[in-house]
């Protein structure tokens, strides 16, 4: 323990040396140099994570208090230096002041303090964050992009950051940048669960990539067993990919783990399963559950209206198709169905 504290004095001593002694010794070195260490925790950190062996584990956690003690060392002179500081607690007072601004919508003020605290720490990865949100509020893409790759250049374990940036590619009708920048996000960390998720949204509805999809999806649960999204749209997928059986426990799944006291999704996507599985009985009354977390719900009306058809129930049948003709979506379809069934003569057998 000696030892270690004779250590850490050293490094107290030789940072103010190096950072007290030379024209870039100003707080803002400080705050670099800071969150530069604390992106190797969190590197290390994430490492930890990624089941090392003993050996590499031990030595990682070496390296890791080692940092620790250096972080603490500059956080010391940060602190007996007024200076600093003073010049910290300016950053935090405009960063907060633009979250509050942001918070009750005044866009151009909150635009100012982001980037005031920007002009005083140009790592203040918060305010980048923010100043990006702000842009995207006001439409103004191109530079939104650019504020949160700044978060991101700052601190690449922000994680917000990249979700916000990922979404705005994805808003703005460029799939492969959001892919690229989720499989970045992925790279750094791999157990991220949301990622994958966010990743396998963008294959499932941009890209129309199922395959892919389900295999982000699938990531995701398997990292946090308990995302019932994730198991939903993992169901979604292999619905599309034809593979009913695997489908349907991914709904059940997300049925089972929801914390959602009401939500018609898995239903309603369990009742076109089992549809195409032929299994009609099933089928409705997965529609029905559907249509009881939420009323006159046209795709699960449809899907209702199919199974009692199937069925021979066509009284139910016409009734069901009728709640889903209601939807402009659905009415084609759904009056279509209800000829269908009144005039069998006309269409002959079905």
């Amino acid at each position: 323990m000696k030892f270690f504290i004779r250590i850490t004095t050293g490094l107290v001593l030789i940072i103010a040396f190096f950072l007290f002694n030379t024209t870039t010794a100003l707080s803002q070195d400080l705050n670099q140099q800071k969150q530069a260490k604390r992106k190797q925790v969190t590197e290390i950190d994430a490492k930890l994570k990624s089941n090392p062996t003993p050996e590499e584990y031990e030595d990682l956690i070496k390296k890791r208090e080692k940092i620790v003690a250096e972080i603490k060392a500059i956080e010391k002179i940060m602190k007996s230096d007024d200076a600093t500081m003073k010049k910290i607690n300016a950053v935090k007072r405009a960063g907060n002041a633009g979250n509050s601004a942001l918070k009750l919508g005044q866009l151009p003020e909150a635009l100012n303090y982001y980037n005031k605290a920007i002009s005083l720490d140009s790592t203040f990865v918060r305010a980048h964050y923010g100043k990006g949100l702000t842009l995207k509020k006001q439409r103004k893409y191109k530079e939104a992009l650019a504020a949160f790759q700044a978060a991101i250049d700052n601190d690449p374990a922000y994680s917000s950051a990249y979700l916000a940036l990922g979404k705005t590619y994805n808003q703005l009708s460029q799939p492969d940048e959001a892919i690229a920048v989720y499989n970045q996000a992925i790279q750094y960390d791999p157990k991220d669960a949301k990622m994958h998720y966010m990743l396998g949204e963008v294959y499932q509805n941009k890209k129309k990539n199922y395959k892919k999809a389900s295999e982000s999806f699938q990531k995701a649960t398997q990292i946090n067993p308990a995302y019932d999204k994730a198991f939903y749209s993992l169901g979604v997928s292999l619905i599309e990919l034809g593979k009913l059986d695997q489908a349907v426990m991914a709904l059940e799944n997300a049925l089972a783990v929801t914390k959602k006291k009401r939500w018609e999704g898995p239903h309603y996507r369990l009742a076109a399963a089992y549809n195409k599985k032929s299994a009609y009985s099933k089928a409705k009354a997965a529609a029905i559950e559907a249509l009881n977390n939420k009323k006159n719900y046209a795709p699960a009306a449809y899907e209702a209206g199919k199974a009692c058809k199937e069925l021979g129930q066509f009284n139910q049948a016409i009734k069901y198709f009728g709640i889903a003709g209601k939807s402009r979506v659905w009415k084609k379809t759904a009056d279509y169905e209800i000829d269908l069934i009144k005039n069998r003569d006309k269409y002959g057998s079905y």
